[in-house]
């Protein structure tokens, strides 16, 4: 070993648990630190061994990738890898003078019970999948690749069964994970490239980086492999986020809902017949997220009101707080919001707006709709919080109803807000009760005063004794855990009585009111015909 080396290990062992040396060939000629602690091997088994038995296979394309391009005299770009145990490490290196050799660190990144999990990866390309993906840029809208705004490019392998078949499995476990590693050292970020399906990737980038090049990339990737030496061929696509109006952040929610809608399509993934239809999502995507944004920044978010009565006496119990936008119905509004990200701005404009209602009228209770993506979100959490406290008397005439539409998936944490939330005097209803995502493991899990009974059952009342006797079933379990039962989409005085009969409490429907622009209600007579039901356009949210 020279003296560079040597000096460069005594460097290493402050800030790194091991150091390994690699010739042009990746094999291993030097190891040395807390080799069976990280590794659990022994130098004397790791030499002249390659650096693909160190790494998870995953990762196995971006370290030869990284070996390949270390320059004379410079630093490896630090990243985290897996190991081929499953322990998480950093990887570092630097290449000395003229020698071939490379010098790597790894240093074992800590998993304690405050760390973040590493998001989940694909097992052949080190890429993310497409949900991890997904949620990446969902937690991170406003993707920072310079002053342009970022670029989404798709890319499809032609022909990867064929492919397939012709390189055998261990070479295609090669070609994935040298195009994983392609793409994730162009990305913007390590956890800003995804494979999207067998065949399909995707990588967010900056101007910097241009599609052609990396389709020639993998085109010589594919020659080194193939057997004929034939080039890799592949077709791609790049998405310019860039629009007139359109922020940082909202050009990450179209990114967002962009990959998200190609993630789910089952019919396949032609990016060179689909290259015009995907332009016009984006384009339609951009404009519905200007408009969305619009409608909440030029105040035209408005409100409208449906009351929520006792079933025994016909009497007001509180109003529901119900969105009007003015472009669209607010049902496929409100999924798009919560697709893209912005339901956090929506809910809180209409607890804003609500609470406004609250301090000028002393007489009505009304609850808010809290998106299960609000409630997951800490900085909704803290601003809703902020907002009440302006003048927390109105707490108390607050209700707050948890949508469940996006499903809540940290029931633990959810249940200490929710319980923050009722300390604090706002009453918890739990809408959509019995379906979906909003089932028994929730009115078990959740601190709630109420809950909502989906009006699909209560539109079949009477129409099966199945679906009757599972109605009966979940007011009676709601009464044994001390929580009231609303009955919603209730239009008529039978089932009315037949509801009230069967112990539920409390009812909305047109029937007893239909939504209005101010929180109006006149009692309806026991007998009173309901008003015509309009076409479902105009649904129930």
């Amino acid at each position: 070993m020279t003296s560079d080396v040597a000096r460069f290990l005594g460097f290493a062992f402050a800030n790194a648990d091991v150091l390994i040396e690699v010739d042009a060939r990746g094999t291993i000629g030097f190891a040395a630190g807390a080799l069976q602690n990280l590794l659990g091997t022994t130098d004397a088994d790791l030499i002249g061994q390659p650096i693909d038995r160190v790494v998870a296979a995953g990762d196995r394309g971006l370290v030869r990738r990284l070996l390949r391009t270390a320059g004379s005299n410079r630093r490896l770009q630090s990243r985290a890898v897996s190991l081929a145990g499953g322990v998480q490490a950093n990887l570092c290196g630097y290449r000395l003078g003229r020698s071939p050799n490379v010098q790597l660190t790894l240093t074992r990144l800590e998993s304690g019970a405050g760390s973040t999990a590493p998001p989940a990866r694909d097992a052949e390309t080190g890429l993310l999948d497409p949900d991890a993906f997904q949620a990446q840029l969902g937690e991170r809208f406003g993707v920072d690749v310079g002053n342009a705004p970022p670029k989404l490019t798709l890319i499809k392998i032609a022909d990867f069964g064929e492919v397939k078949s012709r390189l055998g499995p261990e070479l295609t476990l090669r070609l994935l994970g040298e195009v994983g590693a392609l793409l994730r050292v162009h990305a913007a970020d390590d956890t800003l490239a995804t494979r999207l399906g067998e065949d399909r990737f995707g990588l967010v980038h900056g101007s910097d980086v241009s599609a052609d090049a990396l389709a020639s990339e993998i085109a010589v990737t594919g020659a080194a492999l193939l057997p004929d030496g034939q080039p890799l061929a592949s077709e791609n696509m790049t998405l310019d986020m860039s629009a007139p109006g359109l922020s940082r952040e909202d050009a990450g929610r179209v990114l967002m809902f962009t990959v998200r809608s190609f993630a789910e399509d089952g019919t396949g993934f032609d990016i060179a017949t689909m290259h015009d239809a995907v332009k016009l999502l984006v384009d339609q995507t951009v404009t519905r997220v200007t408009s969305l944004r619009s409608t909440l920044t030029d105040d035209r978010l408005k409100l409208q009101f449906q009351p929520i009565v006792s079933l025994a006496t016909r009497g007001l119990h509180h109003y529901e707080a119900l969105a009007r936008f003015p472009n669209g119905a607010p049902g496929p509004t409100i999924a798009f919001a919560e697709q893209v990200g912005m339901v956090h701005d929506v809910d809180l404009l209409v607890c804003e707006k609500a609470l406004e209602v609250l301090a000028a009228d002393p007489g009505p209770q009304i609850a808010v709709n809290m998106s299960a993506a609000s409630l997951g979100s800490d900085i909704f959490v803290v601003a809703f919080q902020q907002l009440v406290a302006r003048n927390p008397s109105l707490r108390s005439r607050l209700l707050v109803e948890v949508t469940e539409s996006t499903g809540l998936t940290d029931l633990p944490r959810a249940a200490r807000i929710l319980e923050d939330l009722r300390r604090a005097g706002h009453r918890i209803c739990l809408d959509d009760f019995g379906a979906g995502a909003a089932s028994f493991p929730y009115i078990q899990a959740l601190p709630v005063d109420f809950v909502k009974i989906d009006g699909s059952y209560v539109k079949r009342l009477g129409g099966s004794p199945r679906d009757d006797a599972i109605l009966r079933a979940m007011v009676g379990l709601c009464r044994e855990v001390r929580v009231q039962v609303i009955a919603e989409m209730v239009e008529t005085s039978d089932q009315a009585a037949q509801l009230n009969a069967w112990g539920f409490e409390l009812a909305q429907g047109y029937h007893f009111g239909r939504p209005a622009d101010r929180p109006v209600y006149q009692a309806p007579g026991l007998f009173t015909p309901p008003h015509p039901r309009p076409g479902l356009a105009d649904g129930w949210v």
